[in-house]
């Protein structure tokens, strides 16, 4: 499969287009009609041919992104001239970052569906104007708990199982994972010496739903894995996951590779100090909170808990129908 690396130094190197709208190629999906290019700038261009040629064209224009709608183009591909009504998103940022970016999305977004209609590719251009707009920096501590999720996706795709597809993308959900509407997963992790993690309560009520909790101790090491490195590592598992990539790209875009490569951690360490444990299992109010009560939160230490082995949790994965051990 073609890369996003190799999709970006193709159209680096390509010719800004003469006596023509874009200059374009198919890279990686000869079956298809999409393209990437440059317009006559120099920016870079994700463009499909349209669905519909009867519909009224139009443009919205933001601060690094263009959508032109059922565009009218005259465009180069292979030296030949074409004419074609195209939908084109231009990314008219010089970031090389928010280049790559773009290239990533829009070719997860290829993979993700076979749908390119203007409905779709609006929704693609709204997404990347959202990601591309300025937003406030995550904590440390948010970076370490995304690093726990990340890490906790590496470590069980090398087992075969992918969690990045049960991630939950949404601020504010009670769980990190949701494997079925029963099934949940709550990643936790510390750079404690003790097994202490802050829950909420609803986040151990196992008479509502079946929960996991992937618990993992943190040890800093300038030579250790970077956060930096568990993104792209997480790219490529989640490569054909457009949702995925866009929540990674949402959550890093406000820090360069230098801070993201600042924070690591020993992974033998993290390795050997990563357990599963049953909610049931985990110290915890056993009752419900009482009428008008909520919002409760507290620690647990779950030292002297009975871990769950990695392959039961990865059945249990698997069967998302099966509640029993």
């Amino acid at each position: 499969m073609i890369s996003v690396e190799s999709i970006f130094e193709t159209i680096l190197v390509m010719q800004n287009p003469q006596g023509a709208n874009f200059s374009l190629i198919k890279l990686g999906f000869p079956e298809k009609d999409i393209y990437y290019g440059k317009d006559m700038d120099g920016n870079f261009i994700f463009s499909a041919a349209s669905q519909n040629t009867q519909l009224r064209p139009s443009l919205q224009k933001t601060k690094k992104l263009i959508f032109w709608f059922n565009a009218s183009c005259r465009f180069t591909v292979n030296n030949a001239y074409t004419e074609k009504i195209m939908n084109v998103l231009t990314c008219t940022s010089s970031d090389k970052d928010e280049l790559i970016a773009f290239i990533r999305l829009t070719l997860a977004f290829i993979h993700d569906t076979e749908d390119t209609s203007p409905k779709r590719m609006y929704e693609l251009f709204t997404l990347l104007t959202n990601l591309f707009a300025s937003a406030n920096k995550a904590s440390l501590v948010e970076l370490q708990g995304f690093y726990g999720e990340l890490y906790a996706i590496k470590y069980f795709n090398q087992m075969g199982v992918n969690l990045s597809d049960f991630w939950q993308k949404r601020e504010k959900m009670k769980f990190d994972f949701s494997v079925s509407s029963q099934k949940k997963i709550e990643v936790k992790s510390t750079t404690k010496d003790t097994r202490v993690h802050h829950f909420k309560h609803e986040q151990l009520l196992s008479d509502l739903y079946d929960i996991c909790v992937i618990s993992i101790m943190l040890r800093a090491d300038d030579k250790g894995n970077s956060l930096f490195d568990l993104v792209q590592d997480v790219r490529v598992i989640a490569s054909n996951n457009f949702e995925t990539l866009i929540y990674i790209e949402d959550f890093i875009k406000s820090f360069d590779h230098v801070e993201l490569d600042n924070i690591r951690f020993d992974s033998t360490y993290t390795d050997r100090h990563l357990h599963v444990y049953k909610a049931e299992n985990v110290p915890r109010f056993e009752e419900n909170q009482p009428r008008g009560v909520s919002k409760t939160e507290y620690d647990s230490d779950l030292s002297n808990s009975s871990i769950l082995k990695n392959n039961l949790f990865i059945d249990w994965v698997r069967n998302e129908e099966n509640r029993s051990f």
